[in-house]
Parts: C-alpha cells; sequence; structure tokens
C-alpha cells in the first residue's frame, strides 16, 4: 500500500502567521494526543510554568508569547510547554562519519500521519537555525549557524518521570550552544520525560552520545552512532521490533569499513536494516537528513531519488509531496 505525505520547507524568522497557520491545522490532534491519559494526568499550568523557569529560563517569555500569539486557554498553554507529556516513541538510527570530512546522518523512522513534515529557518534568538521540527517549537534534528548538529533516537524504555519532552530540548539546545561541550551541558540539566540518544556533532568535529532519561539516566560517549537501546546488554520489547541491535552492528561495520567512501555511507541509509517500510506499525522510514558543520549545509533524503539541498545561505521555500 502507497502513502503520500506533504513535506514543507519553510522560511520564518519569528513564529507568525506561517507557524500560527500550521498550529491552527495541528493542534486539534495534539490536544487529542495530549489527553490520552486524561487532563488531570498532565501537570497544571503552574507546574509548566515553574519547569520553564527553572530549567530553561530564556524560553519563559518565548513560551508565553506563543500562548499569547495563539490566544491559548489553559489546556493550550500547558501542552505548548511539553513539560511531562504524553509518552510517545520513535524509532531512528543516527550516525557520524568521522573521516576527513564530518557529517551527521539519521533516518527518522516514526508514524507517517504524526510527522510534522516541515523544515524551518528561522531565528527565534540570536542564532540561525534549520531544522526539522516536532511539537509545534521543537526539533528532530537540526543545525544552527555556528555548525552545531544534532539528532535524537528513541532510547527503548517505557520508564517515564518529571520532564521535558525532548524536541523541546534540543530546540534549546540549538538555539544556545555552539559547541558539543555546550550541548551536553543541557543535556545533563534538563530532565527529559523518556529515554532518548542524542548524537552531536560540532564545527571542531567534536563528537558526542548521550543517552538521558527519566530519574537523572545520563551517559556520555564519544561513540559515533546511536539506534533505539540504551548500554551493551538487555535489550526491549522495543529493541527487538525496531531491530536496534542489527542495526547498531552494520552502522559499526560500515563506520569502520576502510573500503566505504563518504557517499557510500550516506546511501547504507537508503537500504535496510537501516530503512524500513513499516508504516502499517508506524514505524517507516520517513527521511534521511544529512548535516555538514564545516558547510553550514543540510540536505534531506526520501524515497524514489527525492533529494533537496538546504544552507543558511541558500534556503528556498517550497511545498511538495513524497510517496512511501
Amino acid at each position: 500500500m502507497k502513502h503520500v505525505k506533504l513535506f514543507q520547507f519553510i522560511d520564518e524568522e519569528k513564529p507568525g502567521d506561517k507557524w500560527l497557520e500550521f498550529y491552527q491545522d495541528t493542534i486539534k490532534g495534539y490536544k487529542k494526543w495530549f489527553l490520552q491519559e486524561g487532563e488531570f494526568n498532565r501537570p497544571n499550568y503552574l507546574a509548566c510554568y515553574n519547569a520553564i523557569k527553572k530549567y530553561m529560563p530564556e524560553f519563559l517569555p518565548f513560551w508565553q508569547d506563543l500562548i499569547k500569539q495563539t490566544k491559548a486557554g489553559d489546556l493550550e498553554s500547558r501542552l505548548l510547554s511539553f513539560y511531562c507529556p504524553t509518552p510517545y516513541r520513535s524509532g531512528c538510527s543516527q550516525a557520524v562519519w568521522i573521516k576527513f570530512n564530518p557529517i551527521l546522518v539519521r533516518n527518522y523512522d516514526y508514524d507517517l500521519d504524526l510527522c510534522e513534515a516541515r523544515i524551518l529557518k528561522s531565528k527565534w534568538f540570536e542564532t540561525e537555525v534549520i531544522a526539522s521540527t516536532d511539537c509545534l517549537w521543537g526539533i528532530l534534528d537540526g543545525i544552527n549557524e555556528h555548525g552545531l548538529s544534532l539528532s535524537l533516537s528513541f532510547g527503548g524504555s517505557k520508564a517515564r518521570g518529571a520532564g521535558f519532552g525532548i524536541p523541546i530540548i534540543l530546540r534549546y539546545i540549538i538555539e544556545f550552544s555552539q559547541t558539543t561541550v555546550q550541548a551536553i551541558d543541557v543535556l545533563k540539566r534538563i530532565p527529559t520525560h523518556m529515554a532518548y540518544n542524542i548524537t552531536i556533532l560540532d564545527s571542531n568535529n567534536h563528537v558526542a552520545t548521550v543517552e538521558v532519561g527519566p530519574n537523572n539516566i545520563f551517559r556520555v560517549s564519544h561513540t559515533p552512532l546511536a539506534v533505539n537501546h540504551q548500554g551493551e546488554f538487555e535489550p526491549s520489547n522495543y529493541a527487538v521490533f525496531s531491530k536496534s541491535y542489527e542495526r547498531k552492528k552494520f552502522l559499526a561495520e560500515k563506520l569502520y569499513d576502510p573500503m566505504l567512501n563518504i557517499q557510500s555511507f550516506i546511501d547504507c541509509f537508503e537500504y535496510a536494516p537501516l530503512f524500513t517500510q513499516k508504516f502499517q506499525e508506524g514505524f517507516g522510514t520517513i527521511y534521511t537528513s544529512i548535516y555538514n558543520p564545516a558547510l553550514r549545509a543540510t540536505e534531506y533524503r526520501w524515497p524514489y531519488g527525492v533529494r533537496r539541498y538546504k544552507s543558511f545561505v541558500d534556503f528556498e521555500e517550497e511545498r511538495f509531496l513524497v510517496y512511501y
């Protein structure tokens, strides 16, 4: 069965008419998701306010501006904080090609219906950013004008705790960090509500993968790849379902293959086991993104040879259909 999805490249410096139109088109679905476990299982407005003020104070007036712009009520305001949100899981394989010209490559595996399918160039604070969006104002992966690049993958655990949705934390990093070290400091300081693996590459070619989770789970390594489990043992049901161990082994073999070049490595993401078409199970590869810190440039790939190249000096808005 074929699927189709509308993708958009959007250039909007601050959240304005384009962002508001997207919010109005999607807020009904986000509210349904937010209320899946009942309204009283989500934190109240004061808890959301205090959490943002404590952990991401630079975001507090920004969040309040979003509330004002959308004329959000209590429920929508709490949702927009993405503090202790409803749990969600995604797949994803990500790795850094570390030879000569390091780049970050990732496959985003998720439910096609739930993907925002928006790649946004913005300058919300003092830094230009190009990123694939999620959670209305968070990001899944991206790069900033300093060359800092990062992406997320689900950590494979069902454990939950008090913390923010990881796309909002990644947005905070991409807006206010310039180096991998600074990004690691943010991940160590701001709590997340579920387990995720964050792979980071900066313009100094400093690579790190950070495993974060609820209840202060935090591990840093220089491993240039991540999939859908954490640590080396005790695979979860999700790791087995998503073939996380097979993908990690495959990525490691390709990264250290002396006969492989950078283009061949990128091409590996378009084939099994990294590429999957399990869209009926909410686990299909939606896109491949490539971030080049040295060039401050990106490439995005979809099935059937659809490719787009974007940079901070050459970013053209467009809308197009992708077939799966």
